[in-house]
């Protein structure tokens, strides 16, 4: 006779590595069947792990509405047999699968479902987890000040325990959202920690990118001189660890600090450096995106014709890519220039470009973007009802949106 209860851990166990090696279907198959035997055995226990495998699964397979079914489902086992530590772990799950559905306020009562209980059992794991699982969420959607407290808690936790790369992770989260609400000086103090710690580690990945984070926030506070030496230091770090993005965006950085201090030319040499790099590495986007930086470092020149032929090639190559977002940024670059050139019409149509794509993306921050270049051009012409009309349309868009990152 069949040890039906081997069975189902044997059925569970192959799905979880199943769903590891990213195969999902086969892996739900088996969870299934897991769930079939647990039902059979009427063992309530290993119904909430079928229910959480299955729902872990679909949320790979990004069918987040399948997902909160199922961790639904396991929420309720959890509480029948009292599992606080399943309870807390599936709280987790259907926040993540909401988030991805963009429901807002239920993402956020399951994160704070998931902290209450871990605090409540002084599961400092599953506590950190909750922490920067609500701090990046609420970063995300750019409410950076009340991201703070959480990344605050999370650092006190991880210094608790003495968990480095935690605090590593803080330290960065931390400089991040003080950025992004312009507390720069603030910032340096986080990412100068973040490097630190990542030198004492030797983990090169964490230095480059605290090298990069420092760069800009130096950049923004004008001290070019050690924004430089900073984004130097993050490419030598990309190049030794062979990280082509890394090299790519450190190249792009040293290139906006040199613009930033008004050496377009010292600017140019970096841009370009970046695109020889794009082209080496066959990739499109990055080529694309050194094109745009190209094409403003010339108009800057007044150079129109050269910055007119690097926009439309960076143009072109979003267009291959289907890279709705970038097809946006390009036809707003292109009609600065013509706007440069005081074509204002030409302008005006590369801005429709604009508005059009961004209502296909229904990307509000964009499209309030398009209708203020659509005001300004319309003001350029004399035009100054036709611009009173988008400047309106542009601020009811603002008014209604909330501004990402």
């Amino acid at each position: 006779m069949k040890d039906k209860s081997t069975e189902g851990r044997a059925c569970s166990n192959l799905g979880i590595v199943y769903q590891q090696l990213g195969q999902y279907d086969t892996a739900l198959k088996l969870h299934k069947a897991h769930l079939t035997i647990a039902m059979a055995q009427k063992d309530v226990a290993g119904q909430g792990r079928a229910y959480g495998n299955m729902g872990n699964a679909y949320t790979s397979l990004e069918q987040h509405d399948q997902a909160v079914k199922y961790h639904k489902q396991e929420l309720v086992i959890s509480r029948e047999v009292n599992d606080r530590v399943a309870e807390a772990s599936t709280h987790g799950n259907l926040a993540v699968a909401y988030q991805a559905m963009n429901m807002h306020d239920k993402a956020m009562e399951h994160y704070r479902g998931h902290l209450n209980i871990s605090q409540e059992l002084r599961d400092r794991s599953s506590q950190t987890r909750a922490l920067i699982n609500m701090g990046n969420y609420l970063s995300s959607r750019g409410e950076f000040a009340q991201a703070l407290p959480h990344y605050d808690k999370y650092l006190n936790v991880c210094e608790a325990v003495k968990d480095k790369a935690g605090i590593g992770k803080a330290y960065h989260n931390l400089g991040y959202a003080h950025y992004s609400l312009g507390h720069y000086k603030d910032a340096v103090q986080f990412y100068e920690k973040d490097l630190l710690l990542a030198s004492e580690l030797k983990d090169k990945i964490s230095m480059g990118r605290a090298y990069c984070n420092l760069g800009l926030a130096y950049r923004t506070l004008g001290n070019y001189k050690r924004s430089e030496q900073c984004q130097k230091c993050f490419l030598t770090i990309a190049h030794q660890v062979k990280n082509v993005p890394g090299k790519f965006r450190a190249l792009g950085n040293l290139g906006d600090v040199y613009m930033a201090k008004r050496d377009t030319e010292g600017a140019v040499k970096y841009y370009e450096q970046q695109l020889q790099l794009a082209k080496q590495a066959e990739n499109k986007s990055l080529e694309a995106s050194a094109f745009g930086s190209l094409g403003a470092a010339h108009r800057k020149l007044k150079h129109y014709d050269k910055s007119l032929g690097f926009h439309t090639q960076e143009l072109q190559l979003y267009q291959e890519l289907n890279d709705m977002k970038g097809e946006c940024k390009a036809h707003s670059h292109l009609g600065a220039v013509h706007s440069s050139l005081a074509k204002y019409l030409d302008a005006f149509k590369c801005y429709e470009e604009q508005l059009e794509r961004s209502r296909e993306l229904g990307d509000s921050v964009l499209q309030a973007q398009a209708c203020g270049n659509l005001g300004i051009s319309k003001m350029n012409m004399s035009l100054f009802e036709d611009a009173l009309g988008f400047f309106e349309e542009q601020l009811s868009i603002l008014e209604h949106c909330v501004v990402a990152p």
